[in-house]
């Protein structure tokens, strides 16, 4: 018998603050982190969710922690990571934030010249142990899997979701244009999808990696 496991998914955007009441983000809604979290669940295993600001109800039996800034989000994954037995970093971290947010609001004016400095590359800093499965996402504009492809060598990843944003962006309830890439470069083109659909496929494929690869025998991974 397989035991259940301990599944952490990161979801949503993160908020970057300019001043009191406005903030540098993205169009992310959160709802792809919701539907591997509802998938994972559906299937007996644990989930934590670390979510940015949405609307959204997380699914019953997964536990909260909510967030707002990228190094908040980071905070909160470093402290959960040890227990993880997965990853899923599905969360559209701003990728910039404020060099100098202010503490008053900006007063309205003919122009405005914003400094942004980048954010922390959450994955690249947290903690790792051996036998982890880790799950990024990329949604790329252009040259998808060559991006796609160095994302996952370089946050040493063991497999990535990646998306073609060509049309309508695919944020929210839009279907998706996927591909999966695994840590031995194949290759796997999903076409056009609907994201529940997505999570039952990427959750099959963490099954397969867990259950049927190295950590069924109590092994490590070749890229933790």
């Amino acid at each position: 018998m397989t035991r259940p496991l301990r599944i952490l998914i990161s979801s949503g955007p993160t908020r970057e603050p300019i001043d009191p009441v406005r903030f540098v983000s993205n169009y992310s809604t959160g709802y792809m982190g919701s539907c591997l979290a509802a998938e994972a669940l559906r299937r007996g295993h644990r989930v934590t969710l670390v979510s940015g600001p949405t609307d959204l109800a997380p699914p019953r039996g997964a536990r909260l922690i909510r967030v707002e800034r990228a190094h908040q989000m980071q905070a909160a994954l470093r402290r959960q990571m040890r227990r993880a037995d997965v990853l899923m970093m599905a969360a559209a971290v701003s990728d910039f934030e404020p060099a100098r947010p202010r503490a008053k609001k900006l007063a309205r004016r003919g122009s405005l010249r914003l400094a942004l400095k980048a954010t922390p590359d959450i994955v690249g800093t947290l903690p790792r142990r051996r036998g982890q499965l880790l799950v990024g996402f990329a949604l790329e504009t252009s040259r998808g899997v060559a991006r796609a492809r160095a994302k996952l060598r370089a946050k040493r990843l063991d497999l990535i979701v990646g998306q073609h944003m060509n049309g309508a962006r695919p944020f929210g309830r839009q279907r998706v244009n996927a591909f999966l890439l695994d840590a031995a470069g194949g290759v796997r083109r999903l076409g056009r999808l609907d994201k529940p659909a997505l999570a039952r496929i990427v959750l099959d494929e963490i099954s397969g990696l867990w259950y049927g690869g190295m950590h069924a025998k109590g092994e490590g991974c070749a890229t933790c």
